[in-house]
């Protein structure tokens, strides 16, 4: 159906919705569906549908979902071309907070654990978009999870990318997420793994951290 009636925006709007749903914790499902071509007909229709927010809140949803399998399948989806397609969410949909949070998702998973897809999605201009979502959505706690997990996931292992999601403002959106939401512990477990992360680097960033207030929000 996404394939024969790729222009349609419904067809492709609850064609994402089934498969996300059929996605859902199940690592064989997702194998299922991605030898059936999910990867490429979902991207498809993240750029034929660009300026629809249910097919990108959809999309992306599906894209998270199917990244929490295996490195196979994360790296499936990135051929296809995930990470512009996601960026492009992002941007286009920026005051989309179901957009911002499955987006963000979606980066978190593709960026776990592999250097080489970190650096695509950094090159796709990902930290940008989840620095901007952060600063958009401040005050959804989920948008601010995710963020916190995606960046976390973005900066372990790179100085180079952790200098890089610093220019682009990420201390002081996790600061003020830490800040804003400190009941909340995914928010706390995300913040902090950032914070840990972009430590890990120079004396100058552990600066940077420390004048933005890092020691304050840890302690709290």
């Amino acid at each position: 159906a996404l394939e024969m009636h790729a222009g349609d925006a419904s067809v492709a709007d609850f064609g994402c919705t089934a498969i996300a749903y059929l996605a859902c914790d199940s690592d064989s499902r997702c194998e299922q569906l991605m030898r059936a071509g999910a990867a490429a007909r979902i991207v498809a229709a993240l750029e034929m549908h660009a300026e629809n927010a249910s097919v990108a809140e959809g999309g992306c949803a599906v894209i998270a979902s199917l990244a929490r399998g295996s490195d196979g399948q994360c790296e499936q989806l990135m051929r296809a071309g995930a990470a512009a397609r996601i960026v492009a969410a992002l941007e286009m949909h920026a005051g989309d907070a179901s957009v911002a949070d499955f987006g963000c998702t979606a980066i978190a998973y593709l960026a776990c654990d592999s250097d080489s897809r970190c650096e695509q999605l950094m090159r796709a201009g990902a930290a940008a978009r989840i620095v901007a979502a952060l600063e958009m959505h401040a005050g959804n706690a989920d948008v601010a999870g995710v963020g916190c997990a995606a960046i976390a996931n973005l900066a372990v292992g790179s100085d180079g990318r952790c200098e890089q999601l610093m220019r682009a403002g990420a201390v002081a959106r996790i600061m003020a997420a830490l800040e804003m939401h400190a009941e909340n512990a995914s928010v706390a477990e995300g913040g902090c793994a950032v914070i840990a992360s972009l430590a890990r680097g120079s004396d100058g960033q552990c600066e940077q951290l420390m004048r933005a207030g890092a020691a304050a929000r840890i302690v709290a």
